[in-house]
Formats: structure tokens, sequence, C-alpha cells
């Protein structure tokens, strides 16, 4: 077919199956066709034109070398997604019958037996129609006239807006970045993206439960009804018939798991019994000896199972199901000092500081995210000692997936209303009805996650930098907190990222800040870096916005061969570049930039990403360390970004095939619950390091000193740090640490556990390494076990294997001291002969 291996493309996986819950529903995904000049081509939902179309050979890989830029076509004409299917004969006799739309990218016109259902608008709402007159027992098709998303954006005036790489989008209820950002294509997502079913129910029904879980052990259990008990009158006094049978009498049972993690049953079950008051009515449930849930590295998270049932006449006639947890959250704002507000979050009333990173979409095209790929990212959170995740403002509200794996793991989630980096038309009717129905939806979908702790009302909204004249003030200042408060007033509102108690956008002085040096650097230079991190004193930095390459694997999968190096087209495609920029430089320039300032220039790309790697790893280091260690005034630390949505080597630390980047390990480590470290502080001064997230105090006797490369120490000293829970030690280092080819070290032990860390003044510009080391590799029962001996210091050891995304290694890219010795564990079917091992050394030499 062209156009690189058809392996780097985007796959999908169905999860076909019924579910079996009390309504009776069955999903509608297989046997779908799209129309495509005049042929019904086999389809996949959820899925997406795009891929529908390279799966049948009619386009190139999207995701390889420039052939995205031939692809606008699509999005300018409509398709016809068509499906015949039939119903069982519970769900055909149900006394309703409803046809559910999870997600539709984005117009739509929804037609079942060639009668007109409706028209969909929206991608973040769910569109719901009832088929009851229209369904037969078999023999139903159903057709979805995608409709052209750019010949829509062509009916609106944009002339009196702002918004950053495309005006028009921001009228249109979809993931913005699909119309191009800096680490986006212009390739929007289109076609149906989530579930489609049918479902089988009872006319009277829930239409919502939620709960409110307090820590004393109380939960409350609200229900909303279709239906009242109570008679309605109209203005002239008439009444109102809802429907012809009583409901008087009804009861809702609710059931309550005693433990957490469990399946309710007859030992795990409190249960009560009320007469239903109309269409809203709520339970108080007491939970003896309540455990709390809390966030990865503060403690466990118990999940308690609930059930309320609805009941007529003695039968249950509609149920739900679901997990709650005992978790409370604050966001506390207080004095730090006359000219600093603080801005922390406080989980069950202890402060945690914030150690996360933001998430963007990890699919361009959503309908092939696929649960595995939401497993293995948050899986890397965990084990990489990330505690939060923001979702970002110009992406998706995520599926239901990513947020039940965040409960399950003790991720703490900050969601973001899908508004980013433009004006709001808040004066156009139709967009603020469309987007307070999202509003209203996606805040009743998401508001039972424990996992979810804040709410913001979008992404660098005008204004939020500088002094903008803008629109969209009363949108997210009264419209979207008077909504998001009014249906969930257990977590905060932020009005927008960032944000602050002054008119003043980006202001570092109260609320949160988008904050880094990567860009004063290049002005003020690399040798500047820690000193330009120092001068950096925010109450809570929700972005840090650092770049690096991706491995050779992921270049080779989108470049062709004989395009990898020298940076060229190819390049400044796929890395693009920042509107915000004072500096006119593209992203592939600036990686190259900071790469060679540090450690010379590349001739190879070998070279060049074993260089960008190591910037993007240290400076990210001196950012969030420095944060960390000035914990007393900042809240919290998220870098930019997480995951990354189609294939590239910019901001990302897991690319697009779930491979980490060296920056991933460095921050696994830099995010330890317990750090040893060195910070460059105000004025130039260097301090020693001892940072305690746990609530236990810690009292350790560190080694500290300089050290060559050889092993030869240059000086040494002792000291005893008095860490308080939750709390930061520092003592100033005294001592020559400048030297060419030497570095910093320390080592202690804490809480029964060993620490070490090396650290260099200049990001160890100023050394030239070596590759003296032996390695030895044993098979275990879970992958590979490679113990390395380092006779030298040995920067940036590196572990590779084919499909290198496969696999996880308890750690890689790691610096080594002489005489040190250290197991690393690879997990995955792994074969020791296909394992590479290199360094920062090798990888930079000349060929």
């Amino acid at each position: 077919m062209g156009g690189g291996a058809r392996s780097s493309a985007p796959t999908m996986v169905l999860n076909r199956k019924v579910d079996s819950v009390y309504e009776r529903r069955v999903r509608i995904e297989k046997n779908w066709t799209v129309e495509y000049e005049d042929k019904k081509l086999p389809a996949t939902v959820p899925g997406d034109v795009t891929l529908d179309l390279y799966n049948n050979g009619i386009i190139k890989n999207p995701y390889y070398g420039l052939n995205h830029r031939d692809l606008h076509w699509i999005t300018d004409r409509d398709f016809v997604y068509e499906n015949e299917f039939s119903l069982s004969d519970e769900i055909f006799n149900a006394e309703e019958i409803l046809l559910e739309f999870d997600g539709i990218d984005t117009f739509a016109e929804i037609y079942l037996n060639d009668t007109l259902l409706g028209y969909c608008d929206n991608m973040f709402l769910q569109f719901s129609f009832s088929i009851k007159e229209l369904a037969k027992k078999e023999g139903n098709i159903l057709r979805v006239k995608m409709l052209s998303t750019t010949q829509k954006m062509k009916t609106f005036d944009g002339s009196d807006y702002f918004a950053v790489f495309n005006v028009e989008r921001l009228f249109i209820r979809k993931a913005q970045c699909h119309f191009g950002w800096d680490w986006a294509p212009d390739m929007p997502g289109y076609g149906i993206w989530n579930t489609i079913r049918v479902k089988g129910v009872n006319k009277a029904r829930f239409t919502d439960v939620y709960y409110k879980a307090h820590n004393d052990g109380y939960l409350s259990i609200f229900t909303e009804l279709n239906f009242g008990v109570r008679p309605q009158i109209d203005f002239n006094g008439n009444p109102i018939a809802e429907n012809n049978v009583d409901h008087s009498e009804d009861e809702i049972r609710y059931t309550v798991a005693t433990r957490p993690n469990e399946a309710l049953s007859e030992e795990n079950a409190k249960t009560c019994t009320y007469k239903i008051t109309g269409r809203k009515n709520f339970a108080n449930v007491k939970v003896d000896d309540a455990q709390l849930w809390w966030p990865i590295g503060y403690g466990e998270q118990p999940l308690y199972a609930y059930k309320v049932e609805l009941i007529h006449k003695g039968k249950v006639i509609d149920e739900r199901e679901g997990r709650f947890a005992f978790r409370t959250v604050k966001l506390e704002q207080k004095p730090v000092d006359g000219g600093m507000m603080g801005y922390k979050i406080l989980i069950n009333d202890r402060e945690v500081f914030i150690k996360g990173s933001n998430w963007v979409p990890a699919e361009c095209f959503m309908g092939c995210m696929q649960d595995e790929k939401y497993d293995m990212l948050t899986d890397r959170a965990v084990d990489g000692n990330f505690n939060m995740l923001r979702v970002w403002g110009g992406g998706i509200y995520e599926k239901d997936i990513f947020y039940e794996l965040c409960d399950k793991k003790g991720i703490l989630v900050w969601q973001d209303i899908m508004l980013a980096c433009a004006d709001i038309p808040e004066t156009d009717e139709a967009f603020v009805e469309n987007m307070k129905k999202e509003v209203v939806y996606q805040v009743k979908r998401l508001r039972n996650h424990p996992s979810l702790v804040y709410w913001c009302g979008g992404n660098e909204k005008t204004g939020t930098y500088g002094l903008q004249i803008c629109h969209g003030d009363y949108f997210v200042d009264v419209v979207l907190r008077g909504i998001i408060t009014d249906l969930d007033d257990t977590r905060p509102y932020a009005r927008q990222s960032p944000c602050a108690l002054t008119e003043i956008g980006n202001d570092k002085t109260s609320g949160e800040s988008h904050a880094g040096s990567f860009e004063p650097a290049l002005s003020a230079g690399m040798d500047k870096y820690r000193e330009l991190v120092s001068n950096t004193d925010v109450p809570f930095i929700s972005e840090c916005a650092i770049m690096g390459p991706s491995s050779r694997e992921t270049l080779v999968k989108i470049f062709p061969e004989d395009q990898l190096w020298p940076m060229n087209e190819y390049w400044d495609d796929r890395l693009m570049d920042n509107p915000y920029a004072a500096i006119l430089m593209t992203f592939a320039k600036r990686e190259d930039y900071y790469a060679t300032s540090l450690y010379g220039e590349s001739s190879r790309v070998e070279q060049f990403i074993a260089k960008g790697m190591t910037v993007h790893a240290e400076t990210m280091r001196a950012e969030m360390e420095y944060a960390r260690a000035n914990k007393e005034r900042c809240g919290g630390f998220m870098n930019w970004m997480y995951s990354e949505i189609w294939p590239s080597a910019t901001w990302a630390i897991i690319d697009y095939y779930g491979e980490p980047k060296q920056v991933y390990y460095q921050m696994k480590k830099s995010y330890a619950p317990v750090l040893l470290t060195f910070v460059q502080k105000k004025g130039g001064m260097t301090a020693l390091t001892l940072v305690n997230d746990t609530d236990q105090a810690i009292k350790t006797k560190v080694t500290y000193g300089v050290k060559t490369l050889s092993g030869a120490s240059v000086w040494k000293k002792t000291a005893t740090l008095n860490v308080a829970a939750n709390g930061v030690a520092q003592i100033i280092v005294e001592g020559e640490i400048t030297q060419e080819n030497a570095y910093l070290y320390a080592e202690c032990k804490a809480n029964g556990e060993s620490l070490s860390t090396v650290y260099s003044y200049d990001m160890w510009h100023t050394c030239r390494f070596a590759s003296k080391y032996t390695y030895k590799v044993k098979k275990t029962e879970n992958g590979l076990a490679i113990t390395i001996k380092a006779k030298e210091f040995a920067k940036g050891i590196t572990l590779r294997l084919p499909d290198n995304y496969k696999y996880t290694y308890s750690d890689n890219y790691f610096d080594m001291q002489a005489g040190e010795k250290k197991t690393v564990y690879i997990v995955g079917e792994a074969k020791a002969e296909d394992l590479v091992v290199t360094d920062f050394a090798k990888e930079i030499k000349n060929a």
C-alpha cells in the first residue's frame, strides 16, 4: 500500500459483548459498513472514518511521514455508516426501547428504518432516541450520516474572536486539538467514536444516581426518577397526567457494602428501603469502621459497592450499581507571606503535594483507543510515582474506563472542561445552550468517581496571559461555576488554568501557573538554566513544558530512513512550533539547540537522541526537584505532557506506542515519596536537600561530597538531617563543586531504605564519560534480570529490546558511580540475546 509499514498505524481491538444488567441491552458493533464512492466498505464501530479508509486500502498510513497532509479531503465530505440488527425478545418486548450513542464526532443525522431520529452536534454528549414505535424484531436498518466537519466550520464567523491554530474551531464541540496543535496534526477525528447500544427499559426508571460520602462513615445516596407521585397542575389549574400507572406506593431499596473491594453479598451488605417521595429521593446509610480512600503514595484505595433498586408492587423494575469511596477534598488558599497566597490540595484533611502530569488524548482517532492502552498508561503513572493526571481542556472527557482505573489505582484526576487557548463565544446562544447540556451531562457522568478531585473551566482562555481583551469571563465565572457547583459541591472549581486572585494572566503570586525555564533559556542560555529555575516562586505549577526526542525505534516508524538526519521538513512537520513563543524557532530547532548547547553538535540521529533525551531529563529534574524542595510555598508540580496523540518527539514523557522516554525514569526518581537530592537556590548556592512526603519524621546521617568520574574522592562530609513529616530539610553545600569531570553525590538511609543521588551543577556539560562497565543477563520467571557493575562513572545506561514499548523496566537511562553494582528487572517475554545495553558515551561517539 506504500507510505510505511502497516504495523505503525493505529490499531483497533473491539471488546464485543452483551451487557447483562437489569436493563436489557446490547451493543451495536458488528457488521458495519461505510459508504465510499458508491461502495459499502467494511467498517469498525467504534472507530473513525480515516481508519476505515486506511483499513480498506483507500489511503496511506496517516501516521507515517507527511501522509497526513493529503487527507484534508476526508472531513470535507459526508460519509454514511450502516448496520442491520435484530432485537432479542427481552428487548423487543420491553415497555420502552432506547437507542443510545455515547459519542459521535461530531455532526450527524441518525436514521432508523428510513426515519430521521435526530441530529447530533456535540462530541461530548450522549444522544438517546426512543425507538419503540419504529423498531422491528429483525431487519432494523440503522444509518448514521456523518456530516462534513469542515463544511460546517465554514458557516461560523470567527472574525471577532481569537484562538490559536484555528478560530472557527471554538464554535464546534469536539476535541479542539483535532484542528492542529503544537503537538497534534490537523487531522480531525471523524466518526462514531464511542459505544452504540440498544436497550429495553421500563417506562418508570432512574435517571440519575449519585452519592456523597462522609468520612465519619455516613453515605448519602441521591436518586432521581423520571416520574413523580404528587399531582401536577398547569397555570390554569388543570391536572397534568404523567402516566396512567400509580407509583405512589413505589419504594427504593438501598444496599451498601460494609467491607471494601468485595462484591455485595448477604455477609457484606447493609440494606434499607424507603417509600419514594417524588422525583428526587435520598437515603443515609452508616458504614462502621469506614476506610478512607487515598491517592497513591498516601494509603490504600478501598472501594465499596452499592446498589439501588426501584420496586413497584413488590417487583424490581429498575436498578443501578456502582462503587463509592470515603474521601474528602479541599483546596486551601491561605497566606504564605505578605505577597503570596498558597494553593494546596488537601485529601482527607491531609496536605498532598501534587506530583503530576498533563494527560492529552492518547489517540488521534479516539474510536480506536483500547482499554488495554488506558490500563498500561495508568500503570506507568503508578509505577512512576505520579499521584495526579490533569485531563487537559483541548482534548476529550475521557472514557469511563480511564476514571475507573484511576479510582482503583489511586491516581487523582484534575478535570478540565473542554475549552482551550481561545475566546469563548458566550453571546452565541446556540453555543451556550449546547455547552450547558454538555457540562450537565459530563458532571453527572463523572461526579461519582473518588479519583476526580478538581474541576477546572478550561485551559488558557484569553486573558489568562497578560491583560488581553477577551470573551468568556462571564461564562467561566458564572455559567460554568453555577452548573458545576450546583451539581457537585464536594470538589473545588477553578475558572481556568492558569488562574489567580488578580486579573493578571498567569500571575505568580496566587492560584496556579504555567511556569518553567525552557523558553527563557533560549535567550539566557542553557548555562543559566538552574539559575532561572531558582528564581521561580509560584504557589502551584500546573504546566511545566519541556521537550525531548523519542527513541530511534519510534522515529523509524514515522520517518523514512533517509529523512532521520539531519533535521528537515519531516522534523518540522512533526514537531511543529509554538504560537505563544516570543522567540521564533521551530520545535525541531529548539530541541537541537538545547542538545547542542549542553553536549555539542550531532552528526547522527543516535547522537541527537541521546543528547536531547538527557537535556529533557536533566532540565525536568531541575524544575520538579526545586518545586518539591520549595513545598512549604508550592503545592504541586505537573509537567507538560504525559501522553501523546500520535507518534512524535516533543513534550510527551511516554510516547504514542507506550514507550517511556528517559525523562519518565528521571521523574520516577524525582517523584519518590522520600527524595535525597541537591537543589540550586536563589543566589547560586547549592543545598543538600531531603524531601519527605510521608507522615513519619525522618532523622538520618547523610554522607556527601564530590568525586571524579573515575571514583576518586575530592572531598567528603557528613551531616545529620532532621525532616518533619511532610517536610523538607536543607543545608548549604560548602565546598568546590565546579571541577571538570567531577560531580556531587550523597547517600543515606531513611525508613530502612538506602537513598543516593548524583548531581552536576552544569548538567554534565563539562564531563567526558567512558563506557567502562560489565553486565550479566539472567532469565527470570517474568522476564530478565540485568546486573551491571561500573568501573567508572557511567552516564545514561540504556537497555533496549525490539518492540521496546511492550516491556516494563524497573529502571532505565540510569547513572552509575564507579564501583556501584545494580540489578534492573525487565518484565515481559524477552530474549536475552535480543537485549542491547548501551549508554550516553557510546551513543554520542562519532561513527
